[in-house]
């Protein structure tokens, strides 16, 4: 007799369905490789399905589903959690680390390093929700194999702790960057106008929530802002867990910005979202986050308060002065057909 295999994903029930080209000997793999994330609850209906696809083989199948699983949990929670692309582990009080970085750039590595001291948490996605609550994603490690599908390993073969019995909470936010190099590990802060074109890139469906910019800035402020870990082996990386662990609550230090109902001569009605951060605007348009600086912010937000060409170039003048050398006009007329090639403004 067949068991279903239902899986614990980001907080969804996933129900894996292996299909009739499996014999016993495969099924019984595909239970082990997904063993970690095997769901305890019996009672309560799976949300999601996803069937087996085997492929040109069966490695291709099993790496194949677990991009299914994720996929269709991601599009499942598409603007109810902010999802990264990032590897995550858990102390004993349920703090959770995750470690952001692209595909290639070593979370499986670090989860095998860290997940030996720390409850493993997924090496494929972290999702926190409104209040930073975290669901585990247990998948199997898909550890790399040189010209062959990657491996699918469980949590337990592979050595990694359980996640401990609380609720656990995103306490840490890191992106990493592995330099064989570098004699030890480096962490330092990272400035949130530097470490948002950094998350964006590495988030899933940022742009379905309501107000994507604000969201993410006020995660990384209870965070303790963003750090950035250098580092030349994973196995190093335990030792800066404690200092990371230790960050506070960060002040704030950006505002919201309000996008107009009523476009004027240059638009801004692409905009999603828009904050103040030092001396940086950022901007998300579409699913593209814009970073401005120098004058670029004061024409921005001239042109979001309605201002034609002459009163953003007033407003340049009167928050940057005249310039030194050159016309005042020909500058701010300069950098608004460059916002609108990049398509912060529009002309109406």
């Amino acid at each position: 007799m067949t068991v279903d295999l239902v899986v614990d994903v980001l907080g969804l029930r996933v129900l894996i369905e292996p299909g009739d080209a499996l014999d016993a000997a495969q099924r019984e793999q595909l239970r082990a490789a997904w063993s970690g994330a095997i769901s305890a609850d019996v009672a309560t209906p799976p949300e999601l399905t996803v069937s087996f696809n085997a492929g040109a083989s069966f490695d291709q199948g099993m790496e194949q589903l677990t991009v299914d699983v994720t996929l269709a949990a991601l599009e499942a929670l598409r603007g109810r959690a902010l999802m990264f692309h990032a590897a995550g582990v858990a102390d004993a009080e349920g703090r959770v680390v995750a470690f952001v970085g692209p595909s290639g750039r070593g979370k499986t590595t670090l989860s095998r390093a860290l997940g030996r001291r720390f409850g493993y948490v997924s090496d494929e996605t972290v999702a926190a929700d409104e209040s930073r609550s975290v669901h585990p994603y247990r998948k199997p490690l898909s550890v790399v194999r040189k010209d062959l599908p990657k491996e699918q390993v469980s949590p337990v073969d592979a050595g990694l702790l359980p996640v401990p019995a609380v609720p656990l909470r995103l306490s840490g936010l890191v992106l990493i960057d592995r330099d064989p190099e570098l004699g030890a590990p480096q962490l330092s802060t990272v400035p949130l106008a530097e470490a948002l074109p950094e998350l964006v890139t590495q988030m899933s469906y940022l742009r379905d929530h309501p107000a994507p910019l604000q969201s993410i800035a006020r995660l990384c402020d209870a965070v303790g802002g963003v750090r950035m870990l250098r580092y030349p082996d994973a196995e190093i990386v335990p030792a800066v867990m404690s200092e990371i662990l230790s960050a506070e609550p960060a002040a704030s230090e950006w505002h919201p910005l309000a996008l107009p109902a009523v476009s004027g001569p240059y638009g801004v009605a692409q905009a999603r979202d828009a904050i103040r951060s030092d001396d940086y605007l950022i901007v998300m348009v579409e699913s593209e986050l814009k970073v401005l600086d120098g004058i670029a912010p004061v024409i921005w937000q001239a042109a979001a308060d309605g201002a034609d060409l002459g009163g953003i170039i007033a407003a340049v003048v009167d928050a940057h002065g005249e310039p030194p050398t050159g016309s005042a006009r020909q500058i701010v007329e300069d950098a608004v057909d460059e916002l609108v090639v990049a398509g912060v403004l529009s002309r109406d």
